[in-house]
């Protein structure tokens, strides 16, 4: 029997629970002690049950909405899924890291930007998507790494040796160069490819975010960046911060 990939079972989970809202799988999927890290879901399995209670209990949709699912980014134990959600009338960017265990869903991290619709042909969520397997996904995040620590937290006049030629920001707001004032700490980086997904704590005088940025990657250079950007809320559903 063929094992299925950590990719595929996210996947999964997302069409039968999320999409088609059949929560009678959602022990097949999830750990009972899935840790959340989402600031309004609470803790556990019974956390996220009680949350999708609630959406199944909403109005549903006049039309059907396609997919909200624009990028999926795996490695080893983590999967990040880039999504473009409707909801309520509104319209989000959001960014979802999960971390799998023996195949089931084990530790969840999100951030959700609300963003308006523009005439730009640049999005915030639109671009690439395809994921070119032949380039190194060690060296890319190597290169992330980097550029973060010379340039975000450096130097940011040296960043035309990290882009390429046409670099594309996808970024509404805070794009990778109008971040000033924030001390930037990497958490977390997966790569898939010529795909890297950063989720970073942004830290301000004032205030602090958790933010996802996403890199596509061509020669060893930064040619496409999309973040989603979320404040770090004082008061959370749970106490184990977003982080």
């Amino acid at each position: 029997m063929e094992t299925k990939s950590n990719k595929t079972i996210v996947l999964e989970c997302y069409r039968k629970i999320i999409r088609d809202m059949d929560l009678s799988v959602v022990n097949d999927y999830v750990h009972e002690d899935y840790i959340q890290h989402s600031p309004t879901i609470k803790d556990g399995r019974a956390g996220l049950v009680e949350m999708l209670t609630i959406m199944k209990s909403l109005p549903k949709p006049a039309e059907k909405s396609p997919s909200p699912i624009v990028r999926v980014i795996a490695e080893g134990d983590f999967v990040a899924i880039h999504l473009d959600v409707k909801f309520m009338g509104k319209q989000l960017a959001v960014v979802d890291l999960m971390r799998l265990k023996d195949g089931k869903l084990a530790e969840h991290w999100d951030a959700g930007q609300l963003y308006e619709i523009t005439d730009s042909p640049i999005t915030i969520i639109n671009g690439s998507t395809v994921i070119e397997d032949s380039v190194n996904a060690e060296r890319g995040k190597a290169l992330v790494r980097k550029f973060y620590d010379k340039v975000l937290n450096g130097d940011r006049s040296s960043h035309h040796d990290y882009f390429t030629d046409v670099f594309i920001e996808h970024s509404q707001v805070n794009g990778l160069l109008n971040t000033q004032g924030y001390n930037i700490e990497i958490k977390r980086i997966m790569a898939e490819g010529n795909f890297v997904v950063a989720h970073c704590e942004y830290a301000g005088i004032d205030t602090v975010a958790a933010c996802f940025d996403i890199f596509k990657l061509e020669d060893n250079k930064i040619a496409e960046h999309w973040n989603v950007w979320q404040l770090v809320p004082e008061v959370m559903a749970h106490g184990n911060g977003m982080f």
